[in-house]
């Protein structure tokens, strides 16, 4: 059996006093979970939040493959799904038990009837609230640029396939090849033909030897240019995945939009004064 002593180890509720975590446990209710049963998925309405008292929990988001990356893990004292009582929008995230669990769920609307009570309450919640969405916010820009990533982690060979790439796609590499193709032939006819010394005809009709050069350079180069586009797909699909994760981000937030638009309209309707037939409201 829980007690209040025990919800002072709740960063959300540690500022209450006693009589305070009191009122406040009586608004929750115990729920007893499986091992490996899920206690919400994301996109889920969120409307409760959960206070781990005995077990173990695993946090999880769904990422571009349709797998799940872990979080976190939350033992006893544990708390999520507290942003659903800020907005009851949709689960950001899904969580799952790990062991057999034993949770205290706190609906939002008895949360918001309490704090109409206690508005002291609610500041020193939102002060934690604002605390844990800063630590969450430096942790975001703390994660490294995806393009510093992939530079970090490319090799010397890697590096040297993107330079000659990029050269041999130039406009000065194509000619100088016209300009070095043209002065070859030229200079071996002419030779062959008596304008010029014989010796400087060392490469005659039909031009073996810059048919060779031409040829292996020809390798050499698809060689690099299939590294270095190989590496360009990488970048792609990472930049592909990001798009993708941003996208759903954005589906999530537009649900939860117009979840809340609408609860506003039927509210709205709810209180409007109902018209009579010439247009009169009673």
């Amino acid at each position: 059996m829980s007690t209040p002593t025990q919800l002072s180890h709740v960063p959300l509720f540690a500022r209450l006093d006693e009589a305070g975590r009191q009122a406040l446990l009586a608004l929750m209710t115990r729920q007893s979970v499986k091992a490996n049963e899920p206690i919400f998925w994301f996109g889920d309405r969120g409307d409760t939040l959960f206070i781990v008292d005995q077990g173990r929990v695993e946090v999880t988001a769904p990422d571009a493959r349709g797998g799940h990356v872990r979080l976190d893990t939350l033992g006893p004292g544990g708390v999520f799904g507290e942003l659903g009582l800020i907005d009851g929008g949709p689960r950001s995230a899904t969580v799952r038990a790990l062991t057999d669990c034993s949770l205290l769920a706190l609906p939002r609307e008895p949360l918001h009837a309490f704090l109409r009570q206690r508005p002291d309450v609610a500041i020193d919640m939102l002060q934690v609230l604002g605390a844990r969405l800063r630590a969450s916010t430096a942790t975001i820009r703390g994660l490294p640029n995806p393009n510093q990533v992939i530079a970090e982690a490319t090799t010397r060979w890697q590096r040297v396939s993107d330079v000659v790439a990029t050269v041999a796609a130039s406009q000065a590499f194509t000619l100088t090849h016209i300009a070095w193709f043209g002065t070859w032939i030229l200079l071996n006819t002419v030779a062959r033909a008596g304008l010029l010394p014989a010796a400087l005809a060392f490469d005659p009709y039909p031009f073996g030897l810059l048919t060779l050069i031409v040829s292996l350079e020809a390798i050499f180069l698809s060689i690099f240019v299939l590294v270095s586009q190989n590496r360009q797909s990488e970048r792609d699909r990472i930049r592909t995945d990001l798009d993708y994760q941003v996208n759903v981000k954005a589906h999530v937030e537009i649900v939860g939009i117009a979840e809340r638009l609408a609860r506003i309209e039927q509210a709205v309707t709810a209180t409007r004064p109902a018209a009579t037939d010439d247009g009169v409201p009673n």
